[in-house]
């Protein structure tokens, strides 16, 4: 788990897909919003039955209005915190999304990922995370599965660009990947 609350989790989800006086259905709630929260909590085995949890206790209290046959209107009574603020900007976003689908494909829990994703500045996580001198537990655990296609080395690549990442990190990264997979 990653230091947030599923109450906050969904709530922040909420706010971030929805305008308040929105509606939405249950089923456009998954599909938008269950692989970042499977990212979040990687051992959870139940995030449908989590996720209908949480919306009824959000109903309860005002947060959502509930009009029957998985039929919600969000209220937009919620602020979303600052580290969901922090997740939408560029570099961010890209990991919290890749270790999302590193989760939805794979089932592996992409803890350090998140962290990347989460920290107050990405870039020095992410400088961090690969320059560290060893390959982190995500990368490692991709490896053994013969899915380095979702390392955040990978990741780092093809952004390398767009972001502005320095040649000695872009340099690191492929440099690890060209041994992974020389070892494979």
């Amino acid at each position: 788990m990653v230091g947030t609350t599923w109450k906050q989790a969904v709530a922040d989800e909420l706010a971030r897909l929805y305008r308040p006086g929105q509606e939405f259905t249950l089923t456009d709630f998954y599909r938008r919003a269950e692989a970042r929260l499977q990212a979040m909590y990687p051992d959870n085995t139940t995030v449908q039955a989590t996720i209908r949890q949480i919306l009824q206790r959000h109903r309860d209290s005002g947060l959502l209005t509930f009009h029957g046959n998985g039929r919600y209107t969000y209220n937009g009574a919620h602020r979303p915190t600052q580290r969901l603020e922090a997740s939408r900007s560029g570099l961010a976003e890209a990991a919290y999304q890749l270790a999302a689908r590193v989760t939805a494909e794979t089932k592996i829990a992409a803890t350090d990922y998140l962290a990347v994703a989460r920290a107050s500045d990405p870039e020095s996580a992410l400088r961090e995370l690969v320059l560290g001198g060893h390959a982190g537990a995500t990368f490692l655990a991709l490896n053994a599965a013969g899915r380095l296609d979702l390392s955040m080395e990978r990741l780092t690549i093809e952004l390398a660009g767009e972001y502005e990442l320095g040649a000695d990190l872009v340099s690191a990264a492929a440099d690890r990947l060209a041994y992974f997979e020389s070892e494979s």
